[in-house]
């Protein structure tokens, strides 16, 4: 109140100066002041108590407000006449001409001094009185609404106050807002509604805004509709359109048209009308058109503004970052509060992103969605929708660099999420998942802020400590690629970094060697603040040096080359992640060089007694070398210090009188490819085995150093080939140690390897591994070289190593006890794999457990002979059972096969090939006149590779690229511990990155046509000699065998280069390309020069699937298969996937057979078969006409064949591939079913029709395949139809249902037919579920719960439908009875009824054990009242009632 008075005084003040008045006291009703006139309406006012001014002060009341009303009204009934309500109009419209009264008339009216009645000092306005007086409130609201456009916002229709502008147009219709009472709410909302048609834009928005607080109830309708039309003609009105269609109570049919038209808007509205219009949007949405709402707001929110309509604020002016990060905001702020209020908004959003399948659609908007949600109640939902979407493809690092790159300020308010998230995926056995958490932890960290980093790098120090492997592998992956590519970022966390190495017990040796990478780059290339941990590093590792133990000798060992990799590393140029170390580019200054001389030179020392170690440092120092990372002076104290011993070591000269034994075991110099007598080397290989066991040999003379183990000969020779790249170039210097032969065991031994004593059996054996290791090397070394002859040279030694690979199977054959040595030293002690022939049976393990018992005595033997017959004694049995299987491989050499992969579980203890080795594939034929430099030769040979060396090289080839390219298809890995051979063989490889390995697969794939066209070729020879019999003569011999080998080799390797997820990304575009126009350039001349990326993968298809007719196995149908989907999808065109129908059905057609010529069967098989049963149902045309056709055709033919045989139109359709088929039909159902749109009260009525077909024909396919379980009820079967079953059932009561709603009127038969078929089912479904519990099957009666339910719910929910449509008499519910799938009663619940007093048939009254009753149409129901599909019971039988 004082308040009040205080304001009353200040305005009188102002009012006296600028009207200056004569001298004596004035009052606030001075005369000169008031208004007058003769009009009804002064007279009336002023009888009232309503005192009109000229506009210059406030309006008076001489009473309440209340008692003003009341008097005028009494005044006007007075008057009485029919025109007395027009002239008060007249009146009042005259008094408002003036714009000063009228602004007065609009703000409150003060009390008069006088009056103590009064409510308080200021009461309501003058015009909100008047319109408070019935009987004149519709004419004054006419003309008050009328005076609305004359303020079109021009200089002469402003009123100004104390240089303000007022803003008139909204305190007019302020005054029409909370009335007590409208006399004509019609009218009024007609007449504003006309005003909104004639007045400017700024009017517009006020009486926009005012109209949920004027117009009534009955009227709100109206206004939704003019206002849906004038947002479809001026967008600018959008804002207070929607505010206001937020305060209206609207039809649900009006607010989904309204809704309808908002969404067309989305995506071109202004900036700051977004998030307006998705506030509206999931405020007014209901759970039936949720998922509509849902997916049109994530198609429309792009979330990039490079061509987003900036609003009027920001015209002509380029939109800010942070502008578009708050309009961002706001949006997520609205979709978070809708998700947490509103659950079927969240439910919606998740399906909506969950039913885009094409990757290229994803939108950032998703991923944002997806944050959201993940930090409600749904984060199973969230993660597992994460996982598919990464599985499909549709996740993946170039999404998560398109988001970060413009969204990170955003995202940073979803940190908690993104690193739950990360964790969680990082943690997946799934490999391309696991990839993508660790891709967001890297984009975080690069994001975000240093104390996210930090939470960050804690994070990886939990999962380094967690002790799961993947895990490990996984977090230092990401702390070495943040080190490499953003040192200055993670240096200022050295210190926690620095925590890990109390981890070191845990970890592998490759771990290791990446945690020393990470602390020695954190220690040496940033000193200023990761030195602090400089002497911390050196102590650890000079302990672990002078520890005895292998293990930490080993940790020592990689941590002083990683410290010398990182000191002695060349300079690179000056940037902000690089501190240079180094006094010129290519050399050391004295000091550095001297401390890692010495470094060099401890480590050495250390382990000259340990060849396991020291074979690991001259590894370790081959890979930095060939990297050629460290600085010239570095490198050359390596080669002269480091490779100098070798050929005093492991070299001899072949001299005349060369020794013909080593230790009692015939030796011979073999595999010597030079012609050279004088002057001829030789590898002392089965010398240096014999002294490493003891024996003193003729050639102990040659060894003088002290580590001459062989061990170190593959190593050796490898840091002696690379460091004679790195110095000369070229390896001409050392080209002799290509051909030199090597000391062996004679071949004749071989033969008799069974009577030897155990420690001979060691020697010779492993004298094959050592062999095999130099090959493999030697290799490595010359396998780049453009020579012919060393060439030739390269592709014997290749055929070596496959023929000693053959000869060491034999050995391990009889000797399958033998435990070789690493060759392979990154692995673990504790990672050895245990090794075992495969052609050795179950008597021959057991056997050689026994054989174990005498290795005490050899460790100290006196008497060789003794040793030998003890020996052969305890081989004497195995030698039986092995000559026995070595008999049968002979006889049949198809039988031979799997002692070719044998050899697979042996990968620790053979050399790892490099990935220059594969260039050799591309070598044709090399004639032997080429051999000879002087050309001397008359005889002409031809020298290439043939399909034992491909195999070989394929083999090894497919393992690589599957390594190092990481495809989209699931990878899984295992958090146990796993298999050496799982883990090795990858060392040098992992040196590249996979780009580099993809640009080097790429370069191969010329001479992988070459190969795979040879493979064919042979297959089609076969074809046109067996006059197009696939299995006829020949076709299951040796070399038909290990051609299709090589034929699914070489297929695989081509589809692991395509599969690559590293194309996705536009940088990799051009590689893409270039693997493309190989294959086009085999069919056709010239390449994809101005081909569109549909061409080009439509002719790389029709170049692939030429080799389908001659595919020798289904495993090799469907890598390509699988080749064909990767090139498809490259295009993004569904109509080159379609394509792949015909080669799936005739892949189904074949009859496949195995290499015995038998019929194919068996878990892999039926895996391979699953697939192409998938591509040819999905692809198709008409997914549900094709499950029926098989259901209907194959299935039948097969019913009618006998025990062995099959199905005429599907060959491969057979007793034993039957579940496969049944299961892929039912997924496929399913699928098929769920992309039935559900039915919009927006669509024809003829897409009903349409959609009430498919699910007539889907219904018909259930039927089928239910029934079909009466003849097949295997356990695979039982649970198939059972689970999906239920799924069907759930996904007709969710979109078959609101559909059969919509028509049952106009349709009532077709529905009632549907309905009748489909209750068929779902009563032998029950069936099913009683047979569960009679044969006590955890696994089926786990789903016999879920089952019920759903069928519970289908009754009613059908009863609910024809209720609604007044057709319950239709519905019969009758008393069931627990039966099997024959039909027969179950007899525990005939005992618990007759028990209860009732009838034993069940059939006269309900019994409380029988089940709910089952459901009739049309009153048709059986006589017997047998099962139905909503039985409720539970796992005993009792009556479980739930409704």
């Amino acid at each position: 109140m004082v308040l009040e008075r205080s304001v009353l005084q200040k305005r009188k003040a102002a009012d006296n100066k600028k009207a200056p008045q004569p001298k004596k006291n004035k009052s606030l009703d001075d005369d000169s002041d008031d208004y007058k006139s003769s009009s009804l309406f002064y007279l009336s006012c002023r009888s009232a108590g309503l005192h009109l001014k000229n506009g210059h002060k406030y309006n008076v009341l001489g009473a309440d407000q209340a008692m003003v009303q009341k008097n005028l009204t009494k005044e006007l009934k007075s008057k009485g006449g029919a025109d007395v309500v027009e002239k008060f109009a007249e009146g009042f419209e005259e008094y408002i001409e003036n714009a000063a009264r009228f602004h007065k008339s609009l703000l409150p009216s003060v009390t008069d001094s006088e009056c103590q009645s009064a409510r308080a000092c200021l009461q309501g306005s003058a015009v909100k009185i008047l319109l408070g007086v019935d009987l004149i409130q519709t004419s004054l609201m006419r003309v008050l609404c009328e005076k609305l456009p004359e303020f079109t916002g021009e200089k002469d229709s402003t009123i100004l106050e104390q240089g303000q502008k007022v803003n008139v147009p909204h305190l007019l219709l302020s005054q029409f807002q909370w009335l007590d009472h409208i006399v004509n709410g019609k009218e009024v909302t007609e007449k504003l509604l006309e005003m909104l048609t004639c007045s400017c834009d700024e009017v517009q928005r006020e009486i926009i805004n005012c109209l949920p607080y004027i117009v009534q109830d009955s009227e709100h309708t109206t206004v939704a509709t003019a206002l849906r039309d004038i947002l479809a003609e001026n967008k600018q009105l959008s804002i207070p359109i929607l505010d206001a269609l937020s305060n209206l109570v609207l039809p649900s049919t009006l607010l989904a048209e309204i809704r309808d038209s908002v969404l067309q808007l989305l995506a071109s509205v202004d900036l700051d009308d977004l998030p307006v219009l998705v506030k509206f949007l999931l405020q007014s949405v209901t759970s039936q058109d949720c998922l509509e709402v849902a997916s049109e707001l994530r198609k429309n929110l792009e979330f990039d503004w490079s061509t987003a309509v900036s609003s009027s604020k920001k015209s002509g002016a380029a939109i800010s970052d942070g502008y578009k990060q708050d309009v961002e905001s706001v949006v997520l702020d609205t979709l978070k509060s809708a998700v947490r209020f509103q659950r079927h908004v969240g439910d919606a959003l998740i399906k909506a992103i969950e039913q885009e399948k094409q990757p290229s659609n994803h939108k950032v908007i998703d991923l944002f969605m997806l944050l959201i949600l993940h930090g409600t109640p749904r984060k199973k939902a969230v993660e597992s929708l994460f996982r598919n979407k990464i599985r499909a493809g549709c996740f993946n690092e170039v999404y998560l660099k398109k988001v970060f790159s413009v969204h990170s300020l955003v995202l940073k308010g979803y940190f908690q999420s993104l690193l739950k998230l990360s964790e969680v995926l990082l943690r997946s056995p799934e490999l391309p998942v696991s990839y993508f958490g660790c891709s967001l932890y890297k984009h975080c960290f690069i994001a975000f802020e240093p104390y996210h980093r930090q939470e960050i790098v804690g994070n990886m120090v939990e999962h380094i400590g967690s002790g799961f492997e993947a895990e490990i592998d996984a977090s230092l992956d990401i702390l070495a690629d943040l080190v490499t590519h953003h040192l200055n970022k993670v240096a200022p966390f050295a210190i926690l970094v620095k925590s890990m190495l109390d981890y070191l017990d845990n970890l592998s040796v490759g771990q290791i060697r990446k945690l020393y990478v990470i602390l020695s780059a954190l220690a040496f290339k940033n000193a200023n603040e990761g030195g602090l941990i400089q002497d911390d590093l050196h102590i650890v590792i000079r302990k672990q040096l002078s520890n005895n133990n292998p293990k930490y000798k080993r940790m020592g060992v990689i941590g002083a080359v990683m410290i010398v990799t990182c000191v002695a590393e060349k300079s690179q140029p000056a940037g902000p992640e690089s501190s240079g170390n180094s006094s010129t580019p290519d050399t050391l200054e004295a000091d550095l060089y001297n401390q890692v001389v010495s470094l060099l030179t401890l480590v050495r020392s250390s382990s000259a007694k340990s060849p396991e170690a020291y074979a690991l440092f001259l590894d370790e120092l081959s890979s930095i070398v060939a990297q050629g990372k460290l600085v010239s002076n570095v490198e050359s104290w390596i080669s002269e210090n480091l490779t100098v011993d070798f050929q005093e070591s492991f070299v001899v000269d072949i001299e005349d009188n060369k020794p013909t034994e080593s230790g009692n075991i015939p030796m011979d110099c073999l595999y010597g490819l030079d012609d050279d007598t004088e002057g001829a080397l030789a590898i002392n290989i089965l010398p240096l085995v014999v002294q490493k066991c003891g024996r003193k040999t003729a050639l102990t003379a040659y060894t003088e150093s002290s580590l001459t183990d062989p061990l170190c000969l593959a190593p050796s020779v490898r840091l002696l080939r690379v460091c004679e790249e790195r110095q000369h170039g070229t390896l001409d210097n050392i080209d002799a140690l290509l051909g030199c032969a090597v000391f062996l065991t004679r071949e004749t031994v071989y033969e008799k390897l069974d009577p030897l004593s155990q420690r001979e059996k060691n020697i010779i054996v492993s004298s094959l591994f050592y062999t095999i290791n130099w090959f493999i090397e030697v290799v490595n070394g010359f396998a780049g070289q453009s020579d012919p002859e060393i060439k030739a040279k390269v592709i014997t030694r290749l055929q070596n190593i496959t023929e000693m690979q053959k000869i060491l199977l034999k050995c391990l054959a009889v000797y399958p006890t033998f435990k070789p040595q690493l060759a392979n030293f990154d692995l673990d002690e504790s990672l050895k794999p245990v090794t075992h022939s495969v052609t050795t049976g179950k008597g021959d393990s057991k056997k050689g457990k026994k054989a174990k018992k005498p290795k005490k005595g050899d460790k100290t033997p006196d008497d060789a002979d003794d040793t030998s017959r003890d020996s052969s004694q305890l081989n004497e049995t195995a030698a039986g059972s092995t000559q026995a299987g070595d008999k049968d491989g002979t006889e049949n050499g198809a039988k031979e096969k799997p002692s070719l992969t044998s050899l697979a579980a042996y990968k620790p203890y053979f050399r790892e090939l490099d990935i220059k080795v594969f260039t050799i594939l591309a070598t044709g034929s090399i004639k032997n006149v080429l051999l000879d430099s002087e050309e001397n030769t008359k005889a002409v040979t031809e020298l290439s590779l043939q399909m034992p060396q491909i195999q070989f090289l394929m083999e090894d080839l497919c393992r690589k690229l599957e390594h190092s390219l990481l495809a989209s298809a699931s990878k899984r890995k295992t958090f146990f511990k796993s298999k050496g051979d799982k883990k090795v063989g990858f060392s040098n490889l992992d040196q590249l990155t996979p780009l580099q390995v993809a640009t080097n697969a790429v370069k191969l794939l010329p001479a992988l046509c070459n190969h795979l066209e040879a493979s064919s070729g042979f297959f089609q020879t076969l074809l046109a000699e067996n006059d197009g019999v696939l299995d006829g003569p020949g076709s299951h011999s040796a070399e038909a065998v290990i051609t299709g080998a090589c034929f699914q080799l070489l297929t695989q390797a081509v589809l692991t280069i395509f599969s690559w997820n590293g194309f996705q990304m536009s940088d990799n575009r051009s590689l893409l390309k270039e693997a493309l126009k190989v294959l086009i350039n085999r069919i056709r001349a010239g390449g994809p020069t101005q081909m569109s990326m549909k061409d080009v993968c439509r002719l790389a298809m029709q170049y692939i699937a030429n080799f389908a007719n001659t595919a020798p196995d289904i495993y090799t149908a469907v890598t390509l298969l699988k080749l064909l989907i990767s090139l498809a999808e490259k295009a993004d065109d569904q109509t080159l996937m379609k394509k792949l129908v015909p080669l799936a059905e005739d892949f189904l057609k074949r009859e496949w057979t195995d290499s015995e010529g038998q019929r194919e069967k068996g878990a892999k098989f039926n895996e391979q078969l699953q697939f192409v049963i998938k591509i040819y149902i999905t692809q198709s045309e008409d997914p549900l006409s094709t499950i029926e056709t098989i259901a209907t055709k194959g299935i039948p033919e097969l019913l009618e064949a006998d025990k062995n045989g099959y199905s005429a139109s599907f060959p491969t359709l057979t007793r034993s591939s039957y579940p496969v088929y049944y299961r892929v039909l039912f997924t496929e159902l399913l699928d098929a079913v769920k992309t039935i749109p559900p039915v919009r009260q927006t669509d024809l009525v003829d897409s009903w029709m349409d959609r009430l077909l498919c699910w007539n024909v889907s219904v018909r396919i259930l039927h089928i395949l239910v029934n079909l379980i009466k003849t097949f009820d295997s356990r695979g079967c039982l649970g198939t139809c059972i689970k999906y079953g239920r799924f069907f059932v759930e996904a007709f009561l969710r979109q078959g249902m609101p559909l059969l709603d919509k028509m049952f009127k106009n349709h009532k038969q077709d529905i009632t037919g549907l309905l009748k078929n489909l209750q068929q089912s779902t009563r032998f479904l029950h069936h099913m579920c009683g047979h569960s519990k009679i044969i006590k099957d955890i696994a089926l009666t786990n789903q016999v719960p879920m089952m019920k339910r759903t069928l519970e719910v289908f009754v009613f929910r059908v009863k609910a439908m024809l209720t609604v449509n007044k057709c319950l008499e239709a519905f019969w519910m009758g008393n069931l009875k627990n039966k099997d799938l024959h039909g027969e009663e179950i007899m525990s619940q005939s005992v618990a009824a007759s028990e209860a007093g009732g009838d034993s048939e069940g059939e006269a009254l309900p019994e409380e054990e029988e089940e709910l009753s089952d459901v009739e149409l049309d009153n048709e129901s059986t006589a017997s009242n047998e099962t139905g599909d909503n039985d409720v019971t539970d796992p005993e039988g009792s009556l479980s009632q739930a409704y």
